[in-house]
């Protein structure tokens, strides 16, 4: 028998998406989704709204704008996805709002800390691969790569926010014994497909790493674009393959040594990427 959402529950949910958010950025999701969907939207966004000033004000800038930006990505998809908008919509719309958030609390940061030009960022980015390199010489960076590629990591991470969120969205309900509501416009995960359209997105975009067309920025542009895509092709490769483990009827073993080769062959693929280029 499910139970009623208690304040004690709120109490302990609260406390562990946040720890979670503070410690990985991206796993405490499935309980923000919980949190929104059980207690409700002013619960939701006060929290946020405490968490993200608490952070920035005990100059924690980088936290603040990591779990405001993931706050407020998994907040829009809810709220959207209440009012029936469907899921690539939802998500698209969703992750740029997170994306706006991001790009506002660094701007804000910068501001904050004085650095007002292109150069001085640059500076500060160039100090930071220099201290990675220092604690792990055999990580190469490139700190002019790390500017152009981080649009596209900040909207990598919310959508492995997002995808975490909905994944272990149902497990989380199960584990705190709290009662589930199904939305008619939810994504239902095993028939997560990317639009057609979209693999023609990717083609040119691919297209325009390789062959420059329009300069630099163009080709700027297209690398943060293949960025995102590999990230959205990886969830519909992880879907056709629980379909599949699914259908087969694959035991606990089977499942977690496929999961294990699949994510070794991209690790094996990305390392032997590099060689590549160096």
């Amino acid at each position: 028998m499910m139970k009623k959402a208690s304040p004690q529950k709120f109490i302990t949910i609260s406390s562990l998406s946040i720890l979670l958010s503070m410690l990985t950025v991206i796993f405490g999701a499935p309980l923000l989704r919980v949190l929104r969907k059980t207690y409700g939207p002013w619960a939701f966004w006060i929290l946020g709204l405490f968490v993200t000033g608490a952070a920035w004000l005990l100059n924690a800038q980088p936290l603040a704008l990591f779990i405001g930006s993931v706050w407020m990505t998994l907040g829009a998809y809810n709220e959207m996805e209440q009012k029936g908008f469907g899921w690539w919509l939802s998500g698209i719309l969703s992750v740029l709002l997170g994306t706006g958030a991001a790009c506002a609390s660094i701007f804000g940061a910068f501001k904050v800390n004085g650095i007002n030009t292109y150069a001085e960022v640059q500076k500060l980015v160039e100090q930071f691969t220099d201290k990675v390199q220092q604690m792990n010489p055999n990580v190469k960076l490139d700190s002019s790569i790390l500017m152009q590629q981080t649009p596209s990591a900040i909207v990598i991470l919310l959508i492995l926010a997002l995808g975490v969120g909905l994944i272990f969205e149902r497990r989380v309900f199960s584990w705190l014994n709290l009662p589930h509501e199904k939305i008619a416009s939810q994504l239902k995960l095993l028939e997560y497909r990317l639009p057609d359209y979209f693999i023609w997105v990717a083609m040119i975009a691919f297209l325009l790493t390789m062959v420059s067309f329009g300069g630099k920025a163009i080709a700027i542009l297209a690398v943060n674009v293949v960025n995102v895509a590999l990230v959205l092709y990886f969830f519909q490769g992880l879907a056709v393959l629980e379909v599949f483990l699914r259908s087969v009827r694959a035991g606990v073993f089977t499942r977690v040594l496929a999961y294990i080769i699949l994510i070794g062959q991209l690790r094996s693929e990305e390392h032997t990427s590099e060689l590549q280029s160096h």
